[in-house]
């Protein structure tokens, strides 16, 4: 009796610890990142940034953004910056960090969710309506292609952890990510006090790019779905990323615009040599200028690139 007892919990200490090691390598581990295949990685890339010489002639490129970078995400190696360390508001970019928060929680993404008043309260319109039906898969590119809010709040809703701890996670990912500079205080990038900088979005943007899920979403200029519920409305939403109609090879991007944190934008790209590069604007007094500048950068650093300029 005694030796079945002391067995029981030898096995229940074991389950134990091993439901704690998990949980630290996915939660709490600086020195784990997650695959796009789901499985752990030591060591977080981009941790080690240097400025090429090149990007120390940066200034002859005058901007009206407030920040600007241009990143060798293989190297690690900035390519061109202005502000690249200054903190700013950075609106719906956070939805990049909302999806890789609500993605850790192992979702099924054909499961369905019904909107509710309370998805919607202070986000704006939608095209998607109170009382339709969709699936997971639906609201993550509502929120990455379209940054619709309301989705983005059904997904938090979906991940079945209370706003403030959805928030906590998502600040607690930033610290293991590296990006020292970045705060967020709700997932949806309304509020001006979601603050980062050019070099952390261009961080956020790469790690996010790793993730399956989000990759097969971030470079899409459409996406068509039909709700679940009695109505069957169909919806088309596009993307507002205007570097996918471009002539650039664009892997993916995001962008973002409140009043505070004037209108933004990220994107990975790959230049004729099939390097990757992480550009990013922030502060851009229009939509006009937004996409002007960004292809101004990274037009200015392939083309000093090739030069070794």
């Amino acid at each position: 009796m005694i030796k079945r007892s002391i067995c029981l919990l030898a096995c229940v200490s074991l389950v134990f610890l091993v439901s704690i090691i998990e949980w630290d390598n996915w939660f709490g581990n600086p020195n784990m990142t997650r695959r796009a295949d789901g499985s752990l990685s030591k060591g977080i890339p981009l941790q080690t940034i240097r400025l090429s010489r090149r990007a120390k002639h940066s200034y002859k490129l005058p901007l009206r953004s407030e920040a600007a970078l241009v990143l060798d995400t293989k190297k690690g190696e900035v390519l061109f910056e202005k502000n690249m360390e200054q903190k700013l508001p950075v609106a719906s970019l956070t939805k990049l960090m909302s999806a890789l928060v609500f993605l850790d929680t192992r979702p099924h993404l054909d499961d369905t969710l019904t909107m509710t008043v309370f998805d919607a309260d202070c986000v704006g319109t939608s095209e998607i309506k109170v009382g339709e039906t969709v699936t997971l898969r639906d609201l993550l590119h509502a929120s990455l292609i379209s940054s619709s809010n309301r989705a983005t709040k059904a997904l938090v809703r979906a991940s079945g952890l209370p706003p403030s701890l959805f928030t906590a996670r998502m600040n607690r990912k930033a610290k293991e990510l590296g990006l020292e500079n970045t705060f967020f205080c709700e997932p949806t990038g309304l509020d001006k006090e979601n603050i980062s900088t050019a070099l952390d979005c261009a961080k956020l943007l790469y790690f996010a790019a790793r993730d399956s899920a989000v990759a097969s979403i971030l470079g899409k200029t459409a996406y068509k779905f039909v709700s679940l519920d009695g109505g069957r409305r169909k919806h088309r939403i596009q993307s507002a990323n205007g570097l996918l109609f471009s002539s650039f090879e664009v892997k993916g991007g995001k962008t973002g615009y409140i009043r505070a944190s004037g209108w933004c934008l990220g994107a990975l790209l790959q230049d004729e040599d099939g390097k990757e590069v992480a550009a990013v604007i922030l502060g851009a007094p229009s939509k006009h200028t937004r996409l002007e500048e960004i292809r101004s950068i990274v037009e200015w650093s392939v083309e000093k690139n090739r030069r070794g300029s």
